[in-house]
C-alpha cells in the first residue's frame, strides 16, 4: 500500500470510532431521556412523600476574585427549597473585592473553625459565619487553586452529602430535592453528576433563571451546543452502561465519607473533577466495595461561559492539560480485567477521542495542505471524506438539540430554536477547527501551571 493509501485507511478508521461513539451515546441518550420521562411523576411523588426524610446537604463553593457573581449566587443557594443545608464559601486569597461584597451583604463575624484535618489544603486565615443566615459560613485562606480550596471546605462540612459548585453558577431550585431522592433510594450511590446548562443572556431575577435564551453572541453559542453535546448527550450515554468517568466540578454531588476515604482533591491538576471520579473507580474497584456514579439529566447549574476567544482558548487550554494530567495519573486501570468498562471502554476512548483526535485533526488538515502542495492529494477521496465528516458532525448536533427540547430547561422560543440551528449549522466552519489547534497546543504546556485557577471574565447575572 502506498504512504497515500495508509493515511486514508487510518482516517476513515478514526472517522469510524469516533463517529461509531456518537451514535452510540445518541442512542443512549435517547433511552435516557424516555426513562426521565417515566421517572419524573414517580420521583415528585416520592420528594413529595419524603418531606420529613431527607439527608442533609453541604455546599462547597471556591471563589477566586468573583466579586461580580458571588453575593447573587449564594443568594441563590440559600434559597434553596430544602429542609436542611449549609454553605461553606471558600475565599482562595481573592484579589478583588470578594471578600468585602460577602461580608457587607451577609454581615459576617469571625468564628472558631473545626481543627479537623484530613487532606491537604493551604493555610486558613481566618473563618466567618453570617449573622443574617445560620447556614452561611465563609473561610478566608491563603491561595492555593481550586481544589485546595475545596479541600478546606470539604474539612468544616458536617453534612453526609457534599455538593461541589462554583461561585458563578446558579443551582435549580427543585435540583436537590431531585438529587437526594436518588442518594436515599441508592446507599451504594457515591457520586452524582447533574446537567450544566449556559446561563449567558437568559432572565434571571432573584438568582433565578426564569427564561433560558440562546445567546447572541457566536462564541457563546457554540459552546452551548458543546454542553448539550456534553451533557445531553454523552454523559447520559456513558451512565447508562456503568462507565460515567467525569461528574463536573460545576455541579457534583458526592457522599462526604467517599472524598474523605480518598483524601479529597489533588492539589497537584488542573483536571480535578476529572481525576477524582477516576479515582473514587479505582479506589471502590480495588477494595470491591460496592459503588455507583451516575448522571442524571433533572437536576440543572446554571454556569457562565466565556465570550471572548482569548478567554476560552485559556478555559480549554486548561482543561485539555487537565485530561491528560488525569488520564496519566490513572494509567495502570487501561486494559486492566478488575477496572470492568472502566478499563477496557471509558478510559481507552477517553484517551483516543477526548485526548488525541485534536493531533489527529491537526495532523490531516496539515497532511492535506502539504499532499496538495506535492500534488500527490487525492481531491475526490478529500472532497467526499470532508463532506461526510461535516455532515455528520451536524447530525450529532441537531440530534443533541432535538433531545435537549424535550427537557424541561431548554429554550424554546421560535428565536431561540434559530439562533441554535444556525450554531449547529456553522460549528464546524472554523470554531472546530480552532479548538483543535488549542487542545494541541495544550499539550506542550502540561507541566506548567498544575493546580492554578484560570483566569476569567465574570458578569453580572441580572
Amino acid at each position: 500500500m502506498s504512504l497515500s493509501e495508509v493515511l486514508q485507511l487510518f482516517v476513515l478508521l478514526t472517522f469510524l470510532v469516533i463517529n461509531g461513539g456518537n451514535t452510540a451515546a445518541i442512542v443512549l441518550a435517547a433511552r435516557a431521556s424516555m426513562q426521565r420521562e417515566r421517572r419524573v411523576s414517580t420521583l415528585e411523588e416520592k420528594v413529595l412523600m419524603r418531606s420529613a426524610t431527607y439527608l442533609p446537604v453541604s455546599f462547597l463553593i471556591p471563589a477566586y476574585n468573583e466579586e461580580a457573581t458571588i453575593v447573587e449566587s449564594l443568594q441563590s443557594l440559600l434559597a434553596m427549597h430544602y429542609p436542611e443545608f449549609e454553605v461553606i464559601v471558600t475565599n482562595d486569597g481573592s484579589k478583588d473585592g470578594t471578600m468585602a461584597a460577602m461580608a457587607e451583604a451577609f454581615e459576617l463575624v469571625p468564628c472558631l473553625p473545626s481543627p479537623r484535618r484530613f487532606t491537604s489544603h493551604t493555610t486558613v486565615r481566618t473563618a466567618y459565619r453570617s449573622r443574617t443566615r445560620s447556614n452561611l459560613f465563609v473561610l478566608d485562606k491563603v491561595n492555593g487553586g481550586r481544589a485546595d480550596a475545596l479541600n478546606a471546605a470539604l474539612e468544616q462540612a458536617r453534612y453526609p452529602v457534599v455538593v461541589l459548585t462554583d461561585a458563578d453558577s446558579l443551582i435549580d431550585p427543585e435540583a436537590l430535592q431531585r438529587a437526594g431522592t436518588r442518594f436515599l433510594d441508592e446507599p451504594s450511590l457515591v457520586a452524582l453528576g447533574g446537567t450544566i446548562r449556559v446561563v449567558n443572556e437568559a432572565d434571571v431575577v432573584d438568582g433565578a433563571v426564569v427564561r433560558p435564551r440562546t445567546p447572541r453572541n457566536f462564541i457563546a453559542r457554540w459552546q452551548l451546543l458543546e454542553y448539550l453535546r456534553a451533557f445531553i448527550t454523552a454523559r447520559a450515554a456513558m451512565s447508562q452502561v456503568g462507565c460515567l468517568i467525569s461528574v463536573s466540578g460545576a455541579f457534583g454531588i458526592f457522599r462526604r465519607s467517599a472524598l474523605l476515604s480518598v483524601g479529597g482533591l489533588r492539589t497537584d491538576t488542573v483536571g480535578e473533577d476529572l481525576e477524582l471520579t477516576i479515582r473514587l473507580h479505582r479506589h471502590f474497584r480495588d477494595l470491591k466495595l460496592p459503588y455507583r456514579i451516575e448522571f442524571m439529566l433533572d437536576p440543572v447549574c446554571w454556569t457562565q461561559v466565556p465570550e471572548e476567544a482569548k478567554v476560552l482558548a485559556r478555559q480549554r487550554d486548561r482543561w485539555h492539560r487537565g485530561l491528560f494530567e488525569a488520564l496519566w495519573a490513572h494509567r495502570g486501570m487501561l486494559f486492566r480485567r478488575s477496572y470492568g468498562l472502566i478499563g477496557s471502554m471509558a478510559l481507552p476512548y477517553a484517551w483516543y477521542v477526548e485526548g488525541l483526535s485534536p493531533v489527529l485533526e491537526v495532523s490531516g488538515y496539515l497532511t492535506i495542505i502539504l499532499m496538495a502542495v506535492l500534488g500527490t492529494l487525492d481531491w475526490p477521496f478529500v472532497g467526499a471524506f470532508l463532506a461526510l465528516s461535516v455532515g455528520y458532525g451536524t447530525l450529532v448536533g441537531l440530534a443533541s438539540a432535538a433531545l435537549d427540547q424535550t427537557l424541561p430547561h431548554s429554550p424554546k422560543s421560535t428565536g431561540d430554536r434559530y439562533r441554535l440551528f444556525i450554531a449547529v449549522m456553522t460549528e464546524n466552519l472554523g470554531y472546530r477547527q480552532w479548538l483543535a489547534v488549542v487542545r494541541v497546543l495544550a499539550m506542550f504546556k502540561i507541566k506548567s501551571s498544575r493546580g492554578k485557577w484560570g483566569a476569567m471574565t465574570r458578569r453580572r447575572f441580572s
